[in-house]
């Protein structure tokens, strides 16, 4: 399948997005020229960074994991090293390492470890998926923050894991918590399709999974719109992508034989749709409450020291749970038996919870005052807009038609996932995740961000959310065939 707007096209593509309505401008920094998405691109690594305005005579740092990866009979990290070395580079490798808890993440201290290796004449090149990029990409914004020298910046996407590659902020953990912060964009990438076909397979079902989420996102970003928490609501990203439901029903089969078209298709896909959303500057078309549940869940494991899932196969099971929460509150919400006085809860009583439910978390309270700068603000700006509320209400059968052409039935979710292999229930992940944590993040996740979501209004409209959650988690259980 074509997509309606291609990423390789170079300038066509983004000459065709700009003309699309809602598209806000593309300024110069929002350029990623070139993208190359072919059978051996990973040879044409000298020629694009040449292109890119890197010169072989530069300091050239190459940042990867210690992760073995293959490509095809060979070892890839090795192979990339030398096509540049072969091609009168002098890549110098810095391979970062995992944390104690045997994983590498997005923090303070490994973004600090690649900046002390840049300095003004270097070009940048990081080997990797989401954890990797984003880490190379904030130490290139970082640098520049500090220097005020924009380095030359190509990535080399290892998976088709995650839209990071072409996201202007980064997934970064501060105190504990996972945000979502300004970074930069490559100046040019290079999706390598043998090297993509070659990444374990359960990556490639994590990316399709991260892509699926827009069925519960698009509510969410409308609903904060509507209640006056966000103004940045727009379709454009929805035009750029067309229906995932769709695109993906029709090339699953491709994507899990690893032919060249289903690895590209998808590849491509990942790309577009999360250039839409760094040309809006702003997550939430692909970023609602599904994902501050599977945050919320990882930072329970990371409390524990464990291991946590792959990020987007965890995200579309959380989607489906935001589904069918949806589900049940577009069919029992009766504006009519709202009393908005109740609907706004005092601030020291909302700190209070917030710091009881994530002391067992984080004792320190570290966690809890990070997620108190976020929700504080939130808190505040609902009780300002409560003339958008009442709004809000009394245009309900209007709101509640603009949600519904969004989603989709959970059945029709569970049918693309089995049609990719990818797990219908928590306790098929790995490692799995039991009720417990995923109910506890249901629960919670609206405290540790500032954006709205239907889980803010289920704890403003003082909802029964431990019934919803039994009706939910029952939902989820059918889905699965359990």
């Amino acid at each position: 399948m074509t997509l309606r707007y291609d990423p390789a096209n170079g300038e066509a593509f983004w000459s065709a997005i700009s003309r699309i309505p809602g598209c806000p401008g593309i300024g110069p920094d929002m350029i990623i020229e070139p993208m190359i998405f072919e059978s051996g691109a990973l040879y044409k690594l000298p020629e694009v960074l040449c292109r890119a305005g890197a010169d072989p005579e530069q300091h050239l740092l190459v940042v990867m994991d210690p992760t073995s990866m293959r490509r095809g009979k060979e070892s890839l990290k090795p192979l990339a090293i030398q096509v540049l070395k072969d091609a009168g580079w002098k890549p110098e490798k810095l391979e970062l390492k995992p944390g104690p808890g045997g994983q590498l993440h997005t923090d303070l201290d490994q973004i600090g470890t690649v900046k002390a290796r840049m300095n003004s004449e270097s070009a940048v090149v990081s080997i990797g998926s989401g954890t990797v990029t984003d880490i190379t990409k904030q130490a290139c914004f970082d640098f520049e923050q500090k220097t005020g020298s924009r380095l030359t910046y190509v990535a080399c996407p290892t998976a088709n894991s995650v839209g990071a590659y072409t996201s202007n902020v980064a997934s970064v953990f501060i105190r504990g918590v996972k945000r979502s912060i300004p970074s930069r964009l490559p100046d040019a990438l290079v999706y390598d399709l043998e090297t993509l076909r070659d990444a374990p397979y359960a990556m490639t079902v994590a990316g399709a999974g991260d892509m699926l989420v827009g069925f519960v996102t698009f509510p969410d970003w409308l609903i904060a719109n509507r209640l006056g928490m966000d103004p940045s609501y727009s379709e454009f990203p929805q035009t750029l992508v067309g229906k995932p439901d769709e695109i993906f029903l029709e090339n699953a089969g491709s994507i899990r034989e690893g032919s060249p078209e289903g690895v590209a298709v998808l590849a491509k896909f990942l790309a577009a749709a999360v250039l839409g959303i760094s040309v809006l500057h702003a997550s939430t078309p692909l970023s609602g409450y599904e994902h501050i549940i599977s945050h919320l869940i990882d930072q329970q494991a990371e409390a524990q020291g464990s291991p946590v899932a792959m990020h987007g196969t965890q995200v579309i099971l959380a989607a489906m749970v935001v589904g069918e929460a949806y589900r049940y509150f577009l069919s029992d919400f009766d504006p009519s038996r709202v009393r908005p006085d109740r609907c706004y809860p005092d601030e020291n009583a909302i700190k209070q919870r917030i710091e009881k439910t994530f002391s067992h978390i984080d004792p320190s309270g570290g966690a809890a005052a990070e997620c108190w700068s976020e929700y504080r603000i939130k808190l505040e700006a609902w009780h300002a807009n409560r003339p958008a509320f009442l709004r809000f209400l009394s245009g309900w059968e209007r709101v509640r038609g603009e949600i519904e052409r969004f989603l989709l039935p959970i059945e029709r979710i569970a049918r693309i996932l089995t049609d990719l292999g990818s797990p219908l229930s928590f306790d098929g992940l790995e490692p799995p995740v039991d009720e417990a944590r995923v109910k506890f993040a249901f629960m919670n996740a609206p405290f540790i961000r500032r954006r709205v979501t239907l889980g803010d209004l289920l704890i403003f409209l003082d909802w029964d959310r431990e019934a919803l959650w039994r009706r939910v988690w029952e939902g989820m259980r059918a889905a699965a065939g359990k």
